[in-house]
């Protein structure tokens, strides 16, 4: 495939809050100014749900929380799961109105719609490896035909659907558990079927229309062979820019070109979830960071895989004012095959004076993002929820770990940690010294942005100083990691001096004193922390007992919560 030949380029409004249920970070208009301005920025189809976890102002996330079925449907094949959307009348009527009003703005737009929805429905991993809802039940595939066919004649204007299955409410049986009617039959020959009575009945329901199924969670074995069972040019896959999860930095890996090369072959298109703004799951809850060169070789990498015919938005996008990295996604989609210095010189027209100087920053700020170690951990991002004031025990490196299929096999490939098992020094010392060297990029950053604030043009400046300080939060962060990992190594050294009955080494001694007050002064960016001053009192006046409290191996008690990925 050429880059030119990008089919379908999907939005949609609203960054999502991950952490906190039925909340949004930054709540977006569904308004038709916002609608224009997606196909302004070359958008040409939105996905009319945000679809997230956490259910963000109540958005559907199921199909089941915008139709019903006829009493008498429901009778013959009832949902034994309670819904997880409120199921009052008037908050059922809300969500139906915003879907109606959505399709609408788009259709006036001349845009494509997208519906996003779990399937089966199960309350996410609420039942393990035996849910009430199992694909291999003749009645749970004729329920979500049936749903199909109410949401066909409830909401005109769909074009497609994208079906997720695990994930987003969605759960699947185990052929290692004990569902009678799976046990001992693997995913693929269960799995296939079922989309496949969906993918017909949507065929039916609308004959230019698609269905997207997104294989998240599911081993890329158990991908491959899906992909290479299905067996209808109106399927189409909706894959992550990798196996683990969408990141920023890391695209296109083995997993996702082997099976965009397989579905090539079968003459099934895929689109590929990206970041395409300023906010992203990896970031929250930062949302002003500009990074455009990272976009920029992101999506031009993704769509030079042979396959690919679309780019989508993973996480939200949200419209109320300068977004480097939006704005490079708009130069993208204008000119897929656009240079990094052109982009950069266009992308930086409206600052004026300061043009050059916000080249050189965003430069900085690109490469900081390509430095920083994303592949240590799952907990490594949603770096804005990190406490740079961490715990003085021993570092570690939390390490996600849910039971599916990707995370008990394939997601080990990227992320050197889904178990909490204490690292080797090594890798911690891998960890700090690449954030280090994040940090020091984006240091950089903060000292060239800062120079060049004056000359930014007024109708920009509000934001670039908005930019500058999640910039600073976010070096201030990646430069605890470094410390704290820092300070358990040098600690470990001296207690095994402690263990040889070995003297101090003064060097060693001489940079601990120093990390801790370099850890301390950067934390007072933000905060007093007056355990850390505590800490390095009691260095300087009695290193034993030092040594006995400090940075020393204990349980993983998430004292700082998960996503302070070094805290125990």
């Amino acid at each position: 495939m050429k880059n030119s030949e990008l089919l379908y380029k999907i939005g949609f409004l609203g960054a999502p809050n991950s952490l906190h249920d039925g909340q949004f970070t930054v709540p977006v208009d569904w308004s038709a100014e916002n609608i224009v301005r997606l196909k302004t920025l070359g958008f040409n189809t939105v996905q009319l749900n945000v679809a997230w976890g956490s259910r963000p102002g109540d958005e559907p996330l199921n199909i089941e929380d915008v139709v019903e079925l006829t009493p008498d449907q429901q009778a013959a094949y009832p949902q034994p799961v309670p819904l997880r959307c409120d199921p009052s009348p008037e908050r059922r009527a809300a969500r139906r109105q915003a879907m109606h009003d959505r399709i609408a703005l788009c259709r006036r737009a001349g845009l494509r719609t997208i519906f996003h929805f779990g399937a089966p429905y199960n309350a996410h991993a609420r039942y393990g490896d035996n849910p009430p809802n199992c694909i291999s039940d003749p009645k749970v595939a004729q329920r979500y035909v049936l749903l199909l066919e109410a949401f066909a004649r409830q909401f005109p204007g769909v074009d497609d659907i994208l079906v997720y299955t695990y994930d987003q409410d969605a759960w699947l049986c185990s052929e290692f558990g004990q569902c009678p009617r799976c046990q001992g039959v693997p995913l693929h020959e269960r799995l296939v079927p079922f989309l496949e009575q969906l993918r017909a009945a949507w065929q039916r329901l609308s004959l230019e229309g698609r269905l997207w199924w997104e294989p998240w969670e599911l081993s890329a074995g158990q991908v491959l062979a899906c992909v290479h069972r299905l067996n209808s040019p109106a399927f189409g896959l909706a894959l992550h820019s990798n196996i683990a999860e969408v990141q920023a930095t890391l695209v296109a890996d083995r997993w996702l070109k082997n099976t965009c090369q397989l579905a090539c072959e079968r003459s099934i298109p895929v689109i590929v979830e990206h970041f395409l703004g300023a906010t992203s799951e990896e970031l929250e809850s930062f949302t002003h960071l500009a990074h455009p060169l990272v976009t920029l070789r992101a999506l031009q990498t993704i769509a030079s895989i042979p396959g690919v015919v679309g780019i989508k938005e993973y996480f939200g996008l949200v419209l109320d004012g300068e977004d480097p990295n939006l704005r490079m996604t708009a130069l993208f989609f204008a000119n897929p095959r656009i240079g990094e210095t052109e982009a950069l010189s266009l992308l930086a027209e409206p600052y004026g004076p300061a043009a050059r100087y916000v080249i050189d920053f965003w430069r900085q700020t690109s490469t900081g993002m390509e430095l920083f170690p994303w592949d240590t951990s799952w907990f490594i991002r949603e770096i804005g929820r990190s406490d740079p004031a961490h715990a003085l025990s021993a570092a570690m490196l939390r390490g996600q770990q849910a039971h599916t299929p990707s995370w008990e096999s394939t997601r080990r490939a990227v992320f050197m940690k889904t178990d909490n098992a204490q690292p080797d020094p090594w890798m911690l010392e891998d960890v700090q010294l690449r954030c280090q060297q994040a940090g020091d990029r984006w240091a950089a950053a903060l000292h060239m942005g800062r120079q060049a604030l004056h000359l930014i043009p007024p109708d920009l400046s509000e934001h670039f100083e908005k930019t500058l300080a999640d910039l600073a939060g976010l070096r201030c962060r990646t430069v605890a990691y470094a410390y704290h990992l820092r300070e358990t190594s040098l600690a470990a050294i001296l207690r095994s001096q402690q263990t040889q009955a070995q003297p101090y080494p003064p060097r060693v001694i001489g940079e601990l004193q120093q990390v801790l007050a370099a850890d301390l002064d950067n934390c007072r960016q933000e905060k007093d922390w007056p355990e850390m001053r505590h800490a390095i009192d009691l260095l300087q006046h009695d290193l034993d007992a030092f040594l006995r409290s400090c940075f020393r191996d204990g349980p993983d008690e998430r004292s700082k919560g998960s996503f302070s990925v070094t805290s125990r």
